[in-house]
Order: structure tokens, then C-alpha cells, then sequence
């Protein structure tokens, strides 16, 4: 166990992690408890710098796409984009090597990433959705798992109150509640600590696909789509 509360990686879990859903990409590899880090943020040619991210990680742990249990993706919501890119890449990764798909929310793995900084246990992880929204998810640490407390949803900054049984030391993380300062003032009274400035890692997605994993709830390739969240996204 970490420090956290969540689940740290087996010894025998080798996964490729790939999250793409904000400013800045990222990519992890892990042959149990080694993992390597790449990171990009040029928005140029994705796709070519997702593929060159992935040839180094699994080069730093010593593993081919062929030794990995499964490939985890961050399915949003975010840059629409990025999360195209992140899912074509998940896809086409796991269709050429016959390999299970963990398809995991980019808030989730925000939320992840600052129990593991902070110890926090209860987290709203909130992003901008640009167009005067945001999109924003509830996360809770316990047995071991990350448990949303409902869905990843879009919300109006504007009129957005937590709900009034959300717990009086929520730790508030990403830029959603930086971009919109009325909403923070209006649920200031519900927020312990603001980490405005996290992006989701994909390090802290492979800890959530471990447990995703381990539990059996994995996806085939084809299903491995984005969560737009808006449902006004064109192709």
C-alpha cells in the first residue's frame, strides 16, 4: 500500500500507460515496480511524438509490446485532440499485439495523482472545458481503489455548488478551478487545499489500470474510444 491509500504496482503486472488528455502528454511503461516516464508538450504531430515516447519507455524497463499484460489510456475527458490521438495510439497498439485495453478517466487519474503527492482521501478534480464549462469528478480513496462518487460530468462554473453531503476537507485539483474563480469562492467552504496547476500522469494511471487490471474490467481494442463528456464533439 501507498501512503495514499491506493494500491501500489505488482511485482507482476507490465503495462503501458498512455495519457494525452491535457497541455502536457505523457507516457509510462512498468515491469512491476520499475516504471519509466516520457513527457511531451508540443501539440504538433501527436501521434509521431506519442509512438517515439512509447519506444523509449518500454525500452528503459526492458520490455517489448509483446511482454505487456495490457495497455491503459486516459479516455478523457480533455482536449478532444489529445484524447483522439491517445485512443487511436491504445487501439492500434492493442490490435497488433492481441492485448486488453484499460480505458480509465482522466480526472480519476488526476484525482489519483494528488493522493499520491498529498494523502489526500477525497478529491474533486476539475478541468477547463472551455466554452465557459469545466469538467468535474469526485474521487474517494479506499480498500485499496480510487471510487468515484458518481460520474465525470460537465458543469457550469457559474451556478456549480458540490453536493451538500460532499465532505467538508475535499482537496480541489486541476486548472478547471483556477480558470473559473467563482467557483471556487462559491465552494470555497468545502475545500481544504487547491492544486490548480496538476495535470494528469500517466505514472498514476498505470497504479488505477493495475487495480482495473486485477479486477478483470478491461475492454477490447475496439472499444478503446474516448469520453468525450460534451456530447457535442464533431468528427
Amino acid at each position: 500500500m501507498t501512503e495514499t491509500g491506493l494500491q501500489s504496482l505488482p511485482d507482476d503486472f507490465r503495462c503501458l500507460a498512455i495519457e494525452t488528455s491535457s497541455a502536457v502528454s505523457s507516457i509510462a511503461a512498468c515491469a512491476g515496480t520499475h516504471v519509466a516516464r516520457a513527457e511531451y508538450g508540443s501539440p504538433g504531430e501527436q501521434s509521431r511524438q506519442v509512438y517515439a515516447c512509447v519506444r523509449d519507455v518500454l525500452r528503459d524497463v526492458s520490455l517489448d509490446l509483446s511482454d505487456l499484460d495490457c495497455i491503459a489510456f486516459g479516455a478523457g475527458p480533455g482536449g478532444f485532440t489529445g484524447l483522439r490521438v491517445g485512443a487511436a495510439v491504445a487501439q492500434s497498439l492493442a490490435f497488433g499485439n492481441e492485448l486488453r485495453v484499460c480505458s480509465v478517466s482522466s480526472l480519476a487519474v488526476l484525482a489519483a495523482g494528488a493522493m499520491r503527492r498529498h494523502a489526500a482521501s477525497v478529491v474533486a478534480a476539475c478541468v477547463d472545458a472551455r466554452m465557459g464549462e469545466a469538467y468535474l469528478g469526485i474521487y474517494r480513496s479506499g480498500a485499496g481503489a480510487l471510487v468515484a462518487a458518481g460520474v465525470d460530468r460537465l458543469v457550469d462554473p457559474t451556478n456549480f455548488i458540490l453536493p451538500s453531503d460532499s465532505e467538508p476537507s475535499l482537496f480541489a485539483v486541476g486548472g478547471g478551478w483556477s480558470a473559473y474563480p467563482e467557483m471556487l469562492q462559491a465552494n470555497a467552504s468545502n475545500l481544504s487545499t487547491i492544486e490548480m496547476d496538476a495535470l494528469p500522469d500517466a505514472s498514476d494511471l498505470l497504479i488505477l489500470a493495475a487495480s482495473q487490471f486485477a479486477a478483470g474490467r478491461t475492454i477490447s481494442p475496439h472499444e478503446a474510444v474516448p469520453n468525450y463528456v460534451r456530447n457535442d464533439v464533431t468528427s
